[in-house]
């Protein structure tokens, strides 16, 4: 039997900018289970980083803000803790890999020490035993040599071998959950399969669940158990991983799904899904996919579908799987 290692229920995360309230989350609910991968995929702009975020409680220095819900890990909820007991918790037993490592390391400080520093704090090694761990962490993630890079800067490497520095960093203190931001993002495919086949490793051999946040479909169909698909601040559909690719329901889902190139199709244009997300500050009424929706019905612009099981372990949010509602609509 699975145990949940992470619940989410009901997340509201509200961006306050020039007396507006923006709802970037707006009831998210999802869980992951110990050492699985639960893949959250979606448009820029669906809410995947600030939900991420919201966990980690990386808000405090922005416009925005935790107003509603709950994050549960192992039984604490993560939005009662104060700082310093928040502060045990990340980077110890929840990481994160942010999306840009160029942006998210120090440019004045070596590489050893920015590892090193969660490594003193959290596992309280001296600075002798921290390099050691160090050095280590760096030859795990398949950086050469080790010996000389922890004393490099990161401007000194490469897009690739920075990535594999944020890995290390998250990995530093055997986390039991990483959540991996876009972690292949504007990587050449050679060393994005590298990051994927490490970040595989790492999980099958410290049992680390994964948040794996992405758009990247083909990443989803090689690295996930089972999938969240984020649309305008909430999941509109949960499933397994071949269930999602087999048999999508959600008409955003199929969207997302029929805009990815295939091997051997005849046609050179891909099928996109026509519009754009919807503006956080300003949302449309009812069903939010709605206006982009080949298959909208009236009620889809009037109400905003709940989200439910449609089988075991599937659920959608759509209006064409909630027959008791949509009875004599167009």
């Amino acid at each position: 039997m699975n145990n949940k290692l992470l619940e989410i229920s009901n997340l509201k995360t509200y961006f306050f900018v020039d007396n507006r309230q923006i709802p970037a989350v707006n009831g998210v609910d999802l869980y992951i289970n110990e050492g699985e991968t639960l893949g959250v995929v979606g448009e820029s702009g669906c809410g995947k980083s600030v939900t991420s975020l919201s966990v980690m409680g990386l808000l405090e220095h922005t416009p925005g803000r935790v107003v509603d819900g709950s994050i549960h890990f192992k039984e604490k909820n993560l939005l009662s803790l104060s700082a310093d007991e928040l502060r045990e918790i990340r980077g110890n037993e929840i990481a994160m890999i942010f999306q840009e490592p160029m942006t998210s390391l120090n440019p004045v400080y070596k590489i050893g020490e920015q590892i090193g520093e969660a490594v003193k704090l959290h596992l309280k090694y001296d600075k002798k035993r921290a390099r050691e761990h160090v050095i280590n962490m760096l030859m795990l993630v398949g950086i050469p040599r080790a010996e000389e890079i922890i004393d490099e800067y990161p401007h000194q490497l490469s897009g690739g071998m920075r990535q594999r520095v944020m890995i290390a960093m998250a990995m530093a203190c055997n986390p039991t959950l990483l959540i991996a931001d876009e972690p292949t993002t504007a990587l050449d495919v050679t060393i994005q399969a590298q990051i994927l086949e490490l970040m595989k490793k790492l999980k099958n051999e410290k049992g680390t669940a994964i948040m794996l946040i992405t758009h990247d479909l083909g990443v989803v169909a090689e690295m996930c158990d089972r999938v969240v698909v984020m649309y305008a601040g909430k999941v509109v559909e949960e499933a397994d991983v071949i269930e999602i690719f087999e048999n999508p329901k959600h008409p955003y889902t199929k969207g997302l799904l029929n805009s990815v190139p295939k091997l051997g199709q005849k046609t050179n244009r891909l099928d996109p899904i026509p519009g754009n997300v919807p503006n956080p500050a300003n949302m449309p009424k009812g069903c939010k996919f709605a206006p982009r929706c080949s298959e909208a019905m009236d009620i889809c612009n009037e109400n905003e579908p709940d989200l439910r099981q449609i089988s075991n372990g599937h659920q959608c949010r759509c209006f064409l799987y909630q027959k008791e509602l949509t009875k004599g609509a167009k």
